[in-house]
């Protein structure tokens, strides 16, 4: 759980540093290593500003030679925490979140959760560079489309004939 105290924090910037585990963030799939957050708090009047950066390594599953790899990510995020004395604001919007007077701690580990789970590739393969893998070095054309060197029963030549034509 990542809570920052906020109860008796001056006006001005402070900065946070803390290294999470995935389990303490409950992430299980993809698995995450040297998690690292960073946390600046800039308070003003009646709000705080948390600019937080969270970056560490996904353990990813290659979708093209499915071999284990380490893809790097950053993400930074703003969020606005604003004193509501009346009680009565609507929460609207995902980055501006409204809080008592009387809050003693922010717990910001949902959202560096959502951000961390945001932040996982669509396409899970590391770069490659003139066609060839940076990871596992192997050619990706012949990973993707790999030649078949198959023994054509010559009863099926005539159909395979016809077929190509079209």
């Amino acid at each position: 759980m990542e809570k920052i105290n906020i109860a008796n924090l001056a006006e001005g910037q402070h900065s946070f540093e803390f290294c999470p585990t995935a389990a303490e963030l409950d992430i299980v799939d993809p698995k995450c290593k040297d998690l690292k957050l960073n946390v600046v708090i800039s308070k003003s009047g009646s709000q705080l500003v948390l600019d937080a950066e969270v970056s560490g390594l996904f353990c990813l599953s290659c979708d093209r030679c499915i071999e284990l790899y380490d893809q790097p990510f950053e993400k930074d995020f703003e969020i606005v925490y604003k004193y509501d004395f009346t009680g009565e604001k609507e929460n609207t919007d995902d980055n501006i979140k409204f809080i008592s007077p009387k809050t003693i701690f922010i717990d910001v580990t949902k959202e560096v959760r959502d951000y961390i789970l945001l932040s996982v590739p669509m396409k899970a393969a590391p770069p490659e560079n003139n066609g060839i893998c940076s990871y596992c070095g192997r050619d990706i054309e012949k990973l993707l489309n790999p030649q078949r060197d198959e023994v054509v029963n010559p009863v099926w030549e005539k159909l395979i004939k016809l077929k190509t034509k079209e």
